[in-house]
């Protein structure tokens, strides 16, 4: 075999990196600019392939809708993410209020978009579901394995708070912990726990299942995108364009477009009012002391 000339080679392997860089459809963004500005996370509720799977058509929106070179970053748990979005490591995250909260006291983050639900309100609910036909009250729930998923808004802090009011401690059943949503209903559905918290929408998602609601929380914030404090203005400008544009309950482009992305994104977007922040804050000061609690 002849030897390659390392100047050649050099050369080669140049042009081909040239070639597979991202082209910008913008010549007069400025120099400073960089793909980490357009980079998407979300908050792990489930597991990285099936994030992988939902957010991806999402991220391919954003690049044909504005020109940029968009993609999706996934963290392992939500405080790599939450510190990863404060270090500027990605330039914005779909966060639950929770997460939301810390970020916007750890570094001042900021919430630039709350999702809509179904419902097509800026709020959602947890509840209290249950495979085991002889359950059908909370009380009956003492000495039960119960699903968390830990820190999760839906998925630990709401469901402890309901179970809470309704007089059971944490030491009054046996706490299950999972890694995500999906791993608490093939739990469920495979009767290894009696009962777990999950978000209202997944529930509906598989309501055809043996599954039957206990209990609902009250309605707290939704899922809303933060934005990395060093972030431009021109690039949280055009997710907000983008975002705001889309109708799916008014425009049936829209509506198939978004068909098959992630329930939490599927119903548009709408700008935080004045009273999200607070009730952001509220959750997070219900969520220290649930956390206090299971220490």
């Amino acid at each position: 075999m002849k030897k390659i000339c390392r100047p050649f080679f050099l050369a080669t392997f140049l042009v081909v990196l040239a070639l597979a860089a991202p082209v910008d459809a913008n010549p007069n963004k400025a120099a400073t600019a960089t793909t980490d500005e357009y980079t998407i996370s979300v908050i792990p509720f489930y597991g990285p392939e099936k994030i992988w799977a939902l957010y991806t058509p999402f991220v391919e929106f954003l690049r044909e809708s504005t020109g940029r070179p968009w993609s999706l970053k996934l963290f392992p748990n939500h405080e790599s993410l939450i510190a990863g979005l404060c270090e500027g490591k990605t330039a914005f995250a779909m966060l639950g209020p929770v997460p939301l909260g810390r970020v916007i006291d750890r570094c001042r983050a900021e919430p630039l978009l709350v999702a809509l639900g179904k419902d097509g309100t800026p709020y959602y609910r947890s509840v209290i579901v249950s495979t085991d036909p002889s359950i059908t009250t909370l009380a009956e729930l003492k000495g039960k394995r119960f699903g968390f998923f830990k820190g999760s808004t839906a998925a630990h802090i709401l469901p402890r708070k309901v179970l809470r009011q309704a007089g059971l401690g944490k030491d009054d059943i046996v706490p299950v912990f999972f890694e995500g949503q999906d791993h608490i209903i093939n739990a469920l559905l495979r009767r290894r726990i009696a009962a777990a918290g999950l978000k209202e929408a997944l529930y509906l998602k598989f309501q055809g299942e043996p599954l039957r609601v206990l209990a609902y929380s009250t309605p707290v914030p939704n899922f809303a995108f933060a934005v990395a404090p060093g972030t431009s203005a021109a690039t949280r400008k055009l997710l907000v364009d983008a975002l705001l544009k889309l109708a799916p309950g008014e425009n049936d482009s829209d509506r198939k477009r978004m068909a098959a992305w992630d329930d939490e994104v599927r119903n548009g977007f709408i700008l935080p009012d004045s009273s999200f922040r607070s009730m952001v804050k509220e959750m997070l000061i219900a969520t220290e002391e649930v956390m206090r609690e299971d220490r």
